[in-house]
């Protein structure tokens, strides 16, 4: 994350570089403005500033970087919701530019941020995993694809957290079935995390429970082979004794 970081204080140094020796236009001029009101952090007034530079110079080289400064400062004001429609508007209109993983990574970084307790609707963390798994499909070797990746191991442990929550729940309700499918849902779509063996268990529960007797024998076979020393491996032993 501070790799990242770094990257992006060095785009903002690079873009505040205007060159001294030429004649600055409107629209340079306009830039270094904004500049300096980012620079002072006040990030709300410099991503209009920036903004508006798209608006009055729309075909001049600074346009594009007025907009990926505006994301950033956007950014810094946690204005996430004018952040990513100017994000969705910058990749519709300029798909081939060289900024699109920036603008992709920062669109993440949002929804990153706003990831709620495992109790709650996973809308945003369900975001940030297809906008990251875009990002790593796309520009796997850039900088931000790489932050992605080690993002993403903390998204998957939280979206196979909630689904936990949900199964136990479920179970709690006397809503088997639902249960059931949660817990497979666990196993099959985030089986890399620390949450796979207890969804193996709580399905050889279930299936015991529900008298499902050679599928939850089947289960225990599996829950350990995976997890042959495992916490729920060996509570799981106990059933079909």
């Amino acid at each position: 994350m501070k790799k990242i970081f770094k990257s992006l204080l060095f785009f903002v140094l690079l873009f505040s570089c205007a060159k001294k020796d030429d004649k600055k236009t409107n629209a340079e001029i306009s830039y270094i403005e904004a500049m300096k009101l980012l620079k002072k952090k006040d990030y709300s007034e410099a991503a209009t500033e920036f903004e508006k530079i798209d608006d009055d110079f729309p075909f001049s080289k600074w346009a594009l970087k007025a907009q990926t400064m505006a994301v950033y400062a956007r950014y810094m004001n946690e204005d996430y919701v004018k952040l990513v429609a100017n994000v969705d508007d910058f990749l519709r209109l300029n798909p081939s530019s060289e900024y699109v993983p920036y603008m992709i990574y920062m669109k993440g970084l949002t929804y990153y941020n706003q990831i709620p307790d495992i109790e709650r609707a996973q809308d945003n963390t369900q975001q940030v995993s297809f906008i990251f798994r875009e990002l790593i499909a796309r520009f796997s070797q850039t900088n931000y694809a790489a932050d992605a990746k080690e993002k993403l191991s903390f998204i998957d442990e939280h979206l196979a957290g909630a689904k936990m929550a949900i199964g136990r729940y479920q179970i709690t309700s006397s809503n088997y079935v639902g249960a059931i499918i949660s817990f497979n849902e666990v196993i099959s779509r985030y089986r890399y995390t620390k949450q796979t063996a207890e969804a193996y268990f709580r399905l050889v529960e279930l299936y015991y429970k529900t008298g499902l007797k050679e599928e939850g024998r089947k289960t225990k076979q599996q829950l350990g082979q995976k997890f042959p020393d495992d916490y729920w491996s060996k509570i799981a032993a106990k059933f079909g004794e």
